[in-house]
């Protein structure tokens, strides 16, 4: 199958990241070819039609992704943290581990690694240990724990440079302690 530039590089995310919702994709897809593209829906279901690729409905978007691959929702919601970096961003790439999106920005000409780590009700304990054991004291990465709700932001003990997220209906809200 044929595809343009737009489709080239939404089928490289859906490789690195496995499934992702439309408006996302819409997002990197304006923010990389600088445009100001309303919707891809032609060009998704394009790729559906004549390739492995589907969509699903999610709430008011659609998840796409490759046909037999169950979307992750953690990389999604993380996903939609480095969203709110856009221009910013110079690289991206999903993560193993409690990291699930590792990205950088540039922000004053200094560039800043950021790790996105999913913060599962009930996991605070351990994810604050990991975060003790990997990120000591370092100033010069940023950790953006994202949590299920708000109240967790008491439970996590992190002696690094964190910040913390909420993805509600209107996108990633960011709290500090």
């Amino acid at each position: 199958m044929y595809l343009n530039a737009y489709q080239k590089y939404i089928d490289e995310l859906i490789d690195e990241y496995g499934a992702l919702l439309e408006r996302q994709l819409l997002a990197m897809v304006n923010a990389k070819f600088k445009t100001t593209l309303k919707n891809i829906s032609s060009y998704t279901q394009q790729m559906c039609t004549f390739s492995d690729f589907k969509k699903e409905q999610c709430g008011s978007d659609n998840i796409f992704m490759r046909g037999g691959i169950e979307p992750d929702f953690d990389i999604i919601r993380s996903f939609e943290v480095m969203l709110k970096f856009i221009p910013n961003i110079i690289s991206h790439n999903k993560s193993k581990g409690n990291i699930s999106i590792r990205f950088f920005v540039n922000v004053n000409d200094n560039n800043k690694e950021i790790c996105v780590i999913p913060v599962r009700q009930g996991y605070e304990k351990m994810i604050s240990s990991f975060v003790a054991d990997k990120f000591k004291n370092e100033r010069s990465e940023v950790v953006i724990f994202l949590l299920d709700a708000k109240e967790q932001i008491k439970l996590i003990n992190a002696d690094c440079n964190c910040k913390f997220s909420v993805v509600t209906e209107n996108g990633a809200v960011f709290f500090k302690k």
